[in-house]
This record gives C-alpha cells, sequence and structure tokens, in this order.
C-alpha cells in the first residue's frame, strides 16, 4: 500500500505525515509506505526546522534528508491512497486529473471526520508541535482503517502436497463457512507429488502481494516450511499447536503458516488456523529481530 500525503509547499504537514506515517506503519509490522508532495512546492528545499525539530524531540523521527517536491503526475499514479491536508488540496489535484477522484481524499474526510490540517508555517514551534499530534493521530486512524479494508479483502493462498491434500481441504471448509477468500495452488488428490513445487507457489503468491496471506500443509509442515522460507520476504513458521500458531503472527509476522497432515488433526489445525488469522503483530522489539532476520536475507540474495 503506498500513501501519497499532499500540503501546499512538501516542507511542514505533508513531510511530517510522511515521517509519522512510514514509522508507525513500521513499528505495525504493515508493508504501507507514505511519500509527500507539494500542490505549489519548489523543488529541493528541506523541510522547515521547527517540523525537522518537533519529530525528532518528540517522536525520534529524523526527516532532515527530506527534500521538497512538486505533485507530479507519475506520483498520482503510482499511489494507493492520496491524502490532501486541505480541500483546496484536493480540488487542486481533482481539477488537473479527475480520474484519480477514486482515490483522492483529505486526510480527515478518509478517517471520517470534517475539517482540515491547518498550516503551521511561519508559526511558533508549539504549533508545530500540536500539528504532529494532529497528524500522528489522524495518522493511527489511517492504518487502522486501511488494515481492516486489507483484511476485508483478504486471500489466502493454499498449498498442499499428498501428505497434506486431506487437511487442505478441511481447511478449505472452515475458509468457505467464515466467508474468506483463498487461492488453491494444489495438489487436488493424494497422488504423489514433491512438496517444493506447491511451496513455491504459494510463496510467490504471498511475496507478490497477489494473496494476503498462506497457509502450507505437507506430511510433517516442515519441508514446506523449508522451502517457502526460500523466497524473499517469506517468513513461513512451522507449528504444531494454537499458541506456537498465534506466536507466529505476533513475534514473528509469519506470512505463512505452515502445518503437518499426519501430525496435526483436522479440529485442532482449525483453531491454529483461526488464531493465526485473527492474531496482529505486535511491532515494537519484535520489529527490531524481524529487521535483522531481512538483513540476513539480503545479505545472502546478491
Amino acid at each position: 500500500m503506498k500513501v501519497l500525503f499532499v500540503c501546499t509547499g512538501n516542507t511542514c504537514r505533508s513531510p511530517m505525515a510522511e515521517g509519522l506515517f512510514n514509522d508507525k506503519a513500521k513499528a505495525f509490522g504493515k508493508d504501507f509506505e507514505a511519500k509527500s508532495a507539494g500542490v505549489f512546492a519548489p523543488e529541493g528545499f528541506p523541510a522547515s526546522q521547527e517540523a525537522i525539530e518537533v519529530l525528532k524531540q518528540d517522536y525520534n523521527i529524523d526527516i532532515s534528508n527530506h527534500r521538497s517536491k512538486s505533485l507530479r503526475r507519475q506520483d498520482l499514479e503510482e499511489a494507493d491512497l492520496i491524502l490532501a491536508m486541505s480541500n483546496s488540496h484536493k480540488q487542486s489535484i481533482l481539477s488537473k486529473h479527475p480520474e484519480y477522484s477514486n482515490k483522492v481524499f483529505t486526510i480527515k474526510e478518509f478517517v471520517g471526520l470534517e475539517g482540515e490540517v491547518e498550516d503551521p508555517y511561519g508559526m511558533p514551534i508549539e504549533v508545530y508541535r500540536e500539528t504532529a499530534r494532529e497528524l500522528e493521530d489522524l495518522i493511527s486512524k489511517i492504518i487502522t482503517k486501511i488494515s481492516q479494508e486489507r483484511k476485508g479483502k483478504m486471500v489466502i493462498a493454499l498449498g498442499a502436497d499428498h501428505g497434506g491434500y486431506e487437511l487442505k481441504e478441511a481447511i478449505k471448509k472452515y475458509l468457505d463457512e467464515k466467508g474468506i477468500a483463498y487461492k488453491d495452488f494444489g495438489t487436488f488428490s493424494t497422488e504423489s507429488v514433491d512438496y517444493p513445487d506447491y511451496a513455491l507457489k504459494v510463496a510467490e503468491a504471498v511475496a507478490s502481494h497477489e494473496c494476503s496471506e498462506g497457509i502450507l500443509v505437507c506430511g510433517t509442515g516442515i519441508g514446506m516450511s523449508i522451502a517457502a522460507n526460500k523466497v524473499p520476504g517469506i517468513r513461513a513458521a512451522h507449528a504444531e499447536d494454537v499458541f506456537s500458531a498465534k506466536a507466529a503472527k505476533e513475534h514473528n509476522n509469519a506470512n505463512i503458516l505452515c502445518l503437518g497432515g499426519r501430525i496435526t488433526g483436522p479440529g485442532l489445525a482449525v483453531m491454529m488456523v483461526e488464531e493465526w488469522l485473527n492474531a496482529t503483530f505486535q511491532g515494537g522489539r519484535h520489529q527490531r529481530r524481524i529487521d535483522k532476520i531481512a538483513e540476513i536475507e539480503k545479505k545472502y540474495s546478491k
């Protein structure tokens, strides 16, 4: 999810929003990214000193490298969501690019509030501090709304070999009952097949965001987890109990759950899947550890 924040000069409100959004999204383990631009922005100017100081002092966020950028059509095209600080910014965008009306909102409008985020330019630093607090509150609401909408569009990638076929079918029944969408990548019988083929299909679907998360089943769940974890961006967790399944999401932000068809019965498996799907990554110290895993992956992916 790519979010674009828009203000006038891209030196106060929108760079503050960009910094706050990216910091909060990272803390919550969300694959969201924010950028910013201005409808009348000069090119290459730093953020205002007050904006830099407030974000550094109050949130430990460094936006000192920010440089102002004039809004371009390409920015609008690349963004999934465009949030303007005021209605005049929104109208300025839509007057030139009405084709993007389905994804342009004022920042308060998007979360069901009235009003605008006032420009603190030229005001004392305490006004910037108030603006930052207002933006932080709005951004928390924005991330919650995006997450809820995405959950409503959840599509689970399913895969199994012959040893996991029957358990996969039981999980499909549960997903059907809950109205959760899925895409079944096979196998479709108990005839012998090679588990890496199905692990790869599911892992690639999750890594490319074709599907939101994945569930893989083989005889033990071990082979599937080993194979899936070879795909960059995948954190496939093998679990045999409810606590492990839930912790896999809360602590490890696992995007694929691996189960053993010859180890775990369908009743327990459904409980594990339910806990895992409903769990939320806790961020904080766990994000620091996920970042270290990503660095290891990057080191050996060259």
